[in-house]
């Protein structure tokens, strides 16, 4: 049950998940590439660290959006979109909700089967589900790297979707997501 009407842009608190969620997934991308390239056992397990607690941010702030979203209707679509853009808007937007779930997801279960505890800026600990096991670290390991890979892609859709509807089809679905500067 939505409790507003639809609106004709997104809202503060939508806006600010958006982008929150945004600059937590560039910030992860860059640190698992960080991660990769570092030597010394300190300094990947530092970055190790800094990259689970991010990404297990980015899931809290999912799981939050969503709640918002629940109760806060998005603005429609522009009336001109054919039926295949609607439908493909909706799927895209399935495909990025669920995959900001699960690849933190899939992280967190990657750490659990390599035998690692997970915590959340220090002293909150997140709940073991799995054992660990060589074959789960590795089945998760591949797991994790597949759907980053595929989240990549998803969101280069989004941008260009984006970006088609900005410089291409001149409508406002753009800016609505964006911040109302007022003078």
């Amino acid at each position: 049950m939505q409790l507003s009407r639809k609106p004709k842009r997104y809202g503060a608190v939508a806006q600010f998940f958006h982008w929150a969620v945004v600059i937590l997934i560039a910030i992860q991308y860059t640190w698992a590439w960080r991660i990769d390239e570092t030597e010394g056992l300190r300094a990947r397990f530092e970055l190790i660290t800094q990259h689970k607690t991010i990404g297990m941010t980015v899931l809290m702030l999912a799981i939050l959006r969503l709640v918002w979203r629940l109760f806060h209707a998005p603005p429609p679509l522009p009336k001109h979109l054919a039926n295949w853009e609607i439908w493909a808007a909706k799927l895209g937007h399935v495909a990025l909700y669920g995959l900001i779930f699960i690849v933190p997801l899939s992280g967190w279960f990657y750490s659990q089967a390599a035998g690692y505890g997970d915590y959340w800026w220090g002293p909150i600990s997140f709940p073991s589900l799995i054992e660990a096991s060589t074959a789960a670290e590795d089945f998760f390991y591949e797991l994790h790297e597949l759907l980053v890979k595929l989240l990549m892609a998803v969101v280069a859709v989004h941008i260009l979707a984006a970006l088609r509807h900005h410089f291409i089809l001149r409508d406002d679905v753009l800016k609505r997501m964006l911040p109302q500067w007022r003078k």
